[in-house]
């Protein structure tokens, strides 16, 4: 090999001159050629014993292109622990391991070569066959010993725990990612859904069902024990109503169609009795009602009672024709105490969505 040529800047009689100028030569590597020669050989030696092994495995089977494809098993098999040493070449007993599988396999491919060779008769073919694979294998053992290098107990200590430190990192890795698929998965399926049912309620979205409780009255505010009862029935039937409610829109009725049902049966039932003077309760009106004059139709009377979370509140106003969102935080907020304008608006969305996808 030809001495490699580079230009040099040399000054002289203060001018300077890119002069070419050789390097030296990188001296020749004889221990990494001479390994990569015995590679080649033992891979071309390898090849030899496994078309022998195959063919002659393949006789004893019967012959035939299955008993070519079950014969070649037998050497495939040793091959590939093999390269499951170099793999393992710093870890003194995965490498271990390894070497002993791969002696037993070569000791079942043996014994079909001895098989074949006993069945022809040939005791020369019984005993020079095994061999060839014999041959093979202590090539690999002896090529592998330059490339395997067992490692101080410190040292493989160190690397055992780099190891443990990035089988970790996968393993979280691919949790991670399972997750996310998952995640996505869940996410197309429920947008499916809302396309054919409407919006959906979301687990653990933080709106609690309503919840009513008992408090105790001043002496002065109670009633009579008949008025008591009568209002205690009312809050009964107020939360009862509105459960139901949100249950039709959470199964994706028009929330127009629920309301305007609603109003249809009110309107079909004879007007209850007016109570007695001593059992009439006198007092404000809770702050959970809200409703419009009593000349509007009933499609567009706001129900009386206190709707199960935000979510059917807005849904409410809007199958009523409440459309600006001003309007519906200024009404609900009179009814249950500060809403936030954000979730007002995105129900609102939502509303719109189910109208324009479920129609009136």
């Amino acid at each position: 090999m030809s001495a490699a040529r580079r230009m040099v800047a040399v000054t002289m009689a203060g001018r300077t001159h890119e002069v070419p100028v050789e390097s030296p030569r990188v001296p020749t590597d004889w221990r990494r050629r001479g390994l990569a020669v015995a590679l080649a050989v033992t891979g071309a030696l390898t090849v030899a014993c496994v078309v022998w092994s195959t063919v002659s495995i393949a006789h004893l089977l019967g012959g035939g292109e299955a008993a070519y494809a079950g014969a070649s098993v037998f050497d495939a098999a040793w091959l590939v622990v093999v390269l499951l040493e170099v793999y393992h070449r710093y870890d003194r007993a995965r490498r271990a391991a390894a070497q002993r599988v791969g002696w037993a396999l070569l000791v079942v491919s043996m014994a079909a070569l001895i098989a074949y060779g006993i069945r022809l008769g040939d005791w020369g073919v019984a005993v020079g066959g095994p061999a060839v694979s014999l041959v093979a294998k202590t090539l690999w053992v002896a090529v592998l010993s330059a490339t395997q290098r067992d490692l101080s107990p410190v040292a493989a200590g160190w690397v055992a725990a780099e190891r443990d430190r990035a089988y970790a990192e996968l393993a979280v890795a691919g949790v991670d990612l399972e997750v996310t698929r998952t995640r996505a998965a869940v996410a197309q399926q429920r947008a499916a859904m809302e396309a054919v049912y409407g919006p959906l309620a979301v687990a653990g979205s933080g709106e609690a069902p309503l919840v009513i409780e008992r408090q105790e009255q001043p002496e002065h505010a109670r009633v009579p024990d008949h008025g008591a009862r009568l209002l205690e029935r009312a809050a009964e039937d107020q939360a009862r109503a509105s459960a139901s409610m949100d249950a039709a829109y959470n199964a994706g009725l028009p929330a127009r169609e629920v309301l305007a049902r609603a109003a249809r049966l009110r309107q079909e039932r004879p007007e209850a009795p007016e109570p007695e003077a001593s059992a009439q309760v006198s007092g404000p009106e809770p702050a959970g009602t809200f409703r419009t004059g009593s000349g509007e139709s009933p499609e567009e009377r706001v129900p009386e009672q206190r709707p199960a979370n935000l979510r059917s509140a807005v849904y409410t106003l809007y199958a009523l024709g409440v459309e600006d969102a001003d309007e519906i935080t200024a009404r609900l907020s009179a009814m249950l105490g500060a809403v936030s304008r954000a979730s007002v608006d995105r129900y609102l969305r939502e509303a719109r969505a189910a109208a324009s996808a479920k129609g009136p």
